[in-house]
């Protein structure tokens, strides 16, 4: 009779933390009053420009790339005033290219209008490849969730347009 129950609370424990999981995905895609996106109806011109990231470490622009968002490099912060380069890539080969200009997120696909899926984003502090969803909270705020394996198991942070942007160094 213990295994039984012990199946029975194992079950609906199971369901309880799907109908949360499935609550929560649904809260986070609803639009509010304060989420209102941007009055342009192209979701690929909505997010595109220049984003400073959090805490100002550096810019990025984002950019139509087919169907999807891309984003590449457009500005680093370095106390030397030299060029950043990829020095934690996983490949030693690649590890001298710079890292202005260079592609290091696509794949973001549009779904509605302020969310954009399916992404990746590679991080040179680690030399990592993450999946990747954003949401553009207002005209000047976008959401990046990077994560593994499932968006639970990530770390966001929160990027604001830039309106002047220097230019990073290039080679």
């Amino acid at each position: 009779m213990q295994r039984k129950q012990a199946v029975q609370i194992f079950y609906a424990t199971l369901a309880l933390l799907m109908c949360f999981v499935a609550s929560a995905q649904g809260a986070s895609t609803k639009p509010t009053a304060t989420t209102t996106p941007t009055s342009v109806t192209n979701p690929l011109e909505a997010v595109s420009g220049r984003w400073y990231t959090e805490g100002h470490e550096g810019g990025v622009e984002l950019y139509p790339c087919d169907d999807q968002i891309c984003g590449r490099f457009s500005w680093m912060k370095d106390e030397n005033g030299e060029v950043s380069r990829d020095t934690n890539n996983p490949d030693p080969a690649e590890r001298q290219r710079p890292l202005c200009h260079m592609q290091f997120m696509g794949n973001f696909t549009p779904e509605g209008k302020n969310r954009y899926t399916g992404g990746w984003i590679y991080n040179p502090r680690d030399g990592g490849i993450y999946s990747a969803q954003m949401t553009l909270v207002d005209h000047d705020t976008l959401d990046l969730h990077g994560y593994l394996f499932i968006p639970l198991l990530g770390q966001s942070q929160t990027w604001k347009r830039a309106k002047n942007m220097p230019s990073c160094l290039h080679d």
